[in-house]
């Protein structure tokens, strides 16, 4: 993962919840020495709270990437319903992604 253009994390994340799992994998593939470079805000919620798992990532264009987890919501018949949810790789790919092309951009201006 390119961690050059970020320039902030928050996460907000209960570890005892199955919905924090991308967050908290997120937090492991950051570098050793990424403290030095990137301001990393992490909260930990206690084992009763049922607010959502949170990961925000602030890069060097200002531009935000905002990602909630939350647990199965019941629909109005009383079934889970299934959404979408960003898993670690895609979260992963866009900030590469959105790394080259910062890249390319500061290579053209010189």
């Amino acid at each position: 993962m390119i961690t050059t253009y970020l320039t902030s994390i928050k996460v907000a994340f209960n570890p005892f919840q199955a919905t924090s799992r991308v967050p908290r994998l997120f937090l492991n593939l950051l570098p050793p020495e990424a403290h030095k470079t990137i301001k990393i805000s992490a909260i930990q919620y206690p084992r009763t709270s049922k607010a959502p798992a949170l990961l925000e990532l602030g890069l060097k264009d200002g531009k935000t990437m905002n990602y909630t987890w939350e647990a199965e919501a019941s629909g109005a018949d009383g079934k889970a319903q299934k959404t979408k949810r960003a898993g670690l790789k895609d979260i992963v790919e866009e900030v590469n992604r959105h790394a080259r092309g910062l890249a390319r951009k500061e290579e053209l201006t010189g």
